[in-house]
């Protein structure tokens, strides 16, 4: 399964998928600004996304994301704040 941004996304819409998702984990695509990732930028608990070690920002504890069926949405723990819109789809 992919993640891509949505119009509701800061940056806007994209049509290539910058998040993969692999077993619990997400990684970074090609078409991410930083490129593809080895390690998982995010580990997936219970329909939310925390960041792990590996992710540019450092782990934390609190989650970034939450899934609600195939949306993605920000949490109130994203540095950007909780948004109502979400900003990727599961694809």
């Amino acid at each position: 399964m992919k993640l891509h941004r949505t119009l509701h996304h800061p940056d806007g819409a994209r049509s290539f998928a910058e998040y993969e998702i692999r077993e619990n984990n997400v990684y970074t695509t090609v078409h991410h600004d930083n490129g593809s990732s080895a390690l998982p930028w995010f580990e997936i608990r219970d329909n939310k996304l925390y960041p792990t070690t590996h992710h540019p920002q450092g782990r934390s504890s609190f989650p970034w994301y939450e899934i609600s069926d195939s949306a993605v949405l920000t949490s109130v723990h994203h540095p950007k704040g909780k948004d109502g819109m979400p900003w990727f789809k599961i694809v």
